[in-house]
């Protein structure tokens, strides 16, 4: 690993402003290369606090009053990036878009911790990459990778500590979570991974030992709920107990009835159960595996402990909607609008053709996320009719996302407001045949059966 700040020598500067604030404004600011809007915004547990429009070079500066030392979170278009904060720093940063994690360096006071931070982040993404030649191991083995890189991440964490000798115990809390979380995430989820590299029908043994780890975490952080390495190892973990959990009652239950019943079960923080309760869900509702039954008590598990009520709010909705298009069923008639504003028949429009219908969702991250996959999935599977819908994007926004991500727009239409089975604010994708029966009412264009899913439709 190397520090980004000596690959670059760019220094941002912005005129100092006559009246010197002696209080404990933070200064935090930068540019941005090849923009994809023209805002940034900087946020702290979900919750915007504030935001800068992009000026000559497409810089920004924000102050920020009276802040909290601890992690922040910095977006920018579809794409976002933790940076850590303490009160007075002067935090510029520079990103090139085109390559937003690579090209990120931090300059100015707080930037040697955020740098560090990012090389870490930087360094976790090869790994994740190269483990999965390794998950064919027995534990031992598997044990010995991790030791070894544990010891090289600590070891350049010591280097760092004698460089940058001030710092607070909640910066090294953090940069012991980002070297150690995603080396435990690994061993969490090494049981089933390696029984499918192996290509076994067992569960596979493994030393109590193997999971020591587990006396040192606390899965109940409040402070480091949020951040990525902590949650994305409390979510593996759930797996871990959800997978155990199918294994002893021989698959009686689903995976992500489980993982709700593990996060009702271990999970302490209501925002953080929250969260995953809707995400199982929400899996639950997109699995066509899963029976009536498992989706039921799958509602009653949720709606008996989710105590969000954005989240039950949506997840009732989206209940409603798939209601609306039951799978075995015509299709609801429905009229639409082109891209040229002209009316037509939803029903003539699909007529004779294998069709997948997907709705607009509103959020610029998946957005980006949509356009790519439906390029994809349109050159790979030209004998199907890929028809997007949109309800929640003004038409002058809605034509621009088209545009710029070289999408058909013969194949978009947009709906008058009032079609509830539409106004779903995700990527829902519904599967219909050429005789415009419903084949699969509620499913994701990334779901790992999708293509599965209308693979088999040439089948009836």
């Amino acid at each position: 690993m190397k520090y980004f700040s000596l690959l670059f020598s760019v220094v941002l500067f912005f005129g100092c402003k006559g009246d010197h604030k002696q209080n404990d404004t933070t200064y935090f600011g930068g540019q941005i290369i090849n923009p994809k809007s023209d805002k940034v915004f900087i946020s702290k547990d979900d919750k915007v606090l504030d935001s800068a429009k992009l000026g000559n070079n497409n810089k920004f500066l924000m102050e920020l009053d009276s802040i909290k030392i601890g992690l922040y979170t910095f977006s920018h278009g579809p794409e976002l990036q933790f940076i850590y904060l303490e009160p007075k720093d002067s935090l510029l940063i520079r990103i090139n878009t085109w390559d937003f994690d690579e090209s990120l360096v931090f300059s100015g006071k707080g930037a040697e911790r955020n740098n560090f931070l990012i090389n870490l982040f930087l360094e976790n993404e090869k790994e994740d990459k190269l483990f999965f030649d390794y998950y064919h191991l027995n534990d031992s083995l598997f044990e010995l990778k991790i030791d070894s890189v544990q010891k090289r991440k600590k070891l350049f964490y010591d280097q760092f500590k004698q460089e940058i000798t001030d710092n607070s115990p909640l910066f090294e809390k953090i940069a012991e979570e980002v070297i150690y979380f995603p080396l435990y995430r690994k061993k969490e989820a090494y049981p089933y991974r390696h029984k499918k590299a192996i290509r076994s029908d067992h569960y596979p043994q493994i030393s109590p030992a193997f999971y020591k780890f587990r006396k040192n975490i606390d899965i109940n952080d409040k402070e480091l709920a949020n951040f990525y390495p902590h949650r994305d190892y409390v979510r593996t973990y759930l797996y871990h107990l959800a997978y155990e959990k199918q294994i002893i009652d021989d698959h009686k239950s689903t995976m992500e009835l489980n993982f709700m019943k593990a996060a009702v079960e271990n999970i302490k923080l209501a925002e953080v159960k929250n969260k995953f309760l809707h995400e199982g869900m929400w899996l639950t509702m997109l699995d066509e595996n899963s029976t009536q039954e498992e989706k039921e008590m799958a509602q009653r598990l949720f709606f008996d402990h989710c105590t969000d009520e954005k989240s039950v709010a949506e997840i009732s909705h989206l209940i409603r909607a798939s209601e609306m298009t039951p799978a075995g069923q015509k299709l609801p008639e429905i009229d639409v609008y082109d891209f040229n504003k002209e009316n037509a028949a939803l029903g003539n429009i699909i007529k004779n053709n294998n069709t997948i219908l997907y709705t607009w969702p509103k959020d610029l991250r998946q957005i980006e996320n949509l356009a790519k996959r439906v390029n994809y999935l349109e050159q790979k599977y030209p004998e199907f009719l890929f028809i997007g819908i949109n309800s929640k994007n003004n038409e002058y926004n809605w034509k621009k996302y088209i545009s710029s991500k070289k999408m058909n727009p013969n194949n978009q239409y947009c709906v008058d407001k009032g079609n509830e089975w539409l106004d779903v604010n995700f990527a829902r994708a519904i599967i219909v045949n050429k005789n415009g029966i419903v084949m699969n009412n509620m499913t994701h264009l990334s779901s790992r059966h999708f293509e599965h899913q209308i693979k088999n439709l040439n089948k009836n």
